[in-house]
């Protein structure tokens, strides 16, 4: 079986043209420049069609299918908005900056621990609430949450604020991010820290979000934004 899968993968490698170990170099010359990328530190990820590519230090460390993601729409390029009526273009676009935002929402807002607060608990409590009033729209074209994520809860093992006077949760649970506050829908609870595939992920839907705006504006659509 394991023999199996390794000739499966070689086959596969061999049909996008990019394997793992090769080189970014090596990759534009095979692939030409990339629809869209994303640089976070060290880690890269080149997205074709079809094709994610994921490299590390500026060698390749793993090679995916668009159809291993989750199904997302596929993302015009700034000035080239979708074929059809006007009406019809501006109902693809607006649908495709929907879809991306209930993505962001349904990954910002993730489930997290609740525990119940027991006598000796040592707590650290936040007041007034989690967080202050407002939120900073975020520059959907250019903005990397990676470089704004805020792990000051990770110093205490557990944490509370006067919103949950009976409810505890675990400090490396949890993140605070300017960028992603925006779509905080339950400001009472903390929310879950984001994995590094998570936080490109949404940097990659921000430019859906951008490039749909960019394109609605070409449009004539003036009615509001996300």
């Amino acid at each position: 079986m394991k023999a199996r899968a390794c000739i499966i993968f070689l086959a596969a490698a061999t049909a996008w043209g990019v394997g793992v170990g090769d080189t970014y170099p090596q990759v534009l010359a095979e692939k030409g420049n990339p629809n869209g990328s994303i640089v976070a530190g060290s880690l890269q990820v080149l997205n074709y069609p079809g094709l994610t590519i994921r490299l590390k230090d500026g060698v390749v460390v793993s090679v995916k299918p668009v159809a291993d993601a989750p199904p997302s729409p596929a993302t015009p390029p700034p000035g080239a908005p979708a074929p059809g009526p006007p009406a019809a273009q501006v109902n693809a676009v607006a649908s495709q900056i929907n879809d991306a935002v209930r993505r962001i929402v349904a990954i910002v807002n993730q489930p997290i621990t609740h525990l119940p607060r027991t006598p000796g608990m040592k707590v650290a409590t936040y007041a007034p609430g989690w967080f202050h009033q407002g939120a900073t729209r975020p520059d959907f074209n250019n903005v990397d949450i990676t470089k704004t994520q805020a792990l000051q809860y990770s110093r205490y093992e557990y944490v509370s604020s006067d919103l949950n006077p009976t409810e505890a949760f675990l400090g490396s649970e949890l993140e605070f991010n300017s960028m992603t506050k925006y779509f905080y829908t339950d400001r009472t609870l903390p929310k879950k820290r984001l994995t590094m595939d998570e936080m490109l992920e949404i940097n990659r839907l921000y430019r859906v979000i951008g490039q749909g705006e960019q394109q609605l504006k070409q449009l004539g659509f003036t009615g509001a934004m996300p």
